[in-house]
């Protein structure tokens, strides 16, 4: 009896272990500005790529880890919600590939780093 427990606490853990919010990755950040005087002072400024991972954000090296990161549905939109504690920071998913944040003036796109993309921008 006891070895069964065991190994079905393994087994919970090892699929809990593999679950992610699939936006895991590399991301590009771009001007979601409709104004393209921003979009052309956004694209001359360098802006590192940013990396989410399973509870973390890294940007420079720098980790900022969060109590959850999930997707919630809300009013046919998908959204990527960090939580820390009580606070929230909430991206729209655009699709697989795309997240955004903000709008207006303010706002980016965050565009996953392929290969494809990434050969692109070496060339």
């Amino acid at each position: 009896m006891k070895f069964k427990q065991i190994l079905t606490s393994v087994v919970a853990c090892l699929l809990l272990w593999g679950c992610g919010h699939g936006y895991e990755g590399e991301y590009q950040i771009k001007s979601a500005s409709k104004n393209e005087f921003v979009n052309a002072f956004a694209d001359a400024i360098e802006v590192p790529n940013i990396i989410i991972g399973d509870d973390y954000i890294e940007k420079e090296g720098k980790r900022t880890y969060y109590d959850e990161v999930s997707v919630r549905e809300r009013g046919g939109d998908s959204y990527l919600v960090f939580r820390l504690g009580k606070e929230e920071q909430v991206w729209k998913i655009i699709d697989d590939n795309t997240l955004q944040q903000g709008k207006g003036l303010l706002g980016i796109t965050l565009n996953r780093v392929t290969a494809d993309n990434n050969n692109t921008k070496e060339s």
